[in-house]
């Protein structure tokens, strides 16, 4: 299983800053926007939200 996936996504730009990223999902857009490929990791941010304990436990990890 890979973690990283590459999407098909369009991009808006103005002034030479990003203002917009989606996958044009609406019909009714009517943005000009780039198409573009971008790589994505799947789980990015999963390791602060889970954690094992000493007795194999998943559990939800509460910030102090």
């Amino acid at each position: 299983m890979q973690s990283k996936e590459m999407i098909k996504v369009f991009i808006d730009y103005k002034d030479g800053k990003t203002v917009c990223i989606c996958a044009r999902s609406k019909k009714r857009c009517n943005k000009r926007c780039h198409k573009d490929v971008v790589e994505r990791d799947k789980y990015r941010g999963w390791q602060q939200t889970f954690y094992v304990d000493k007795f194999g436990k998943s559990k939800l990890r509460e910030d102090d």
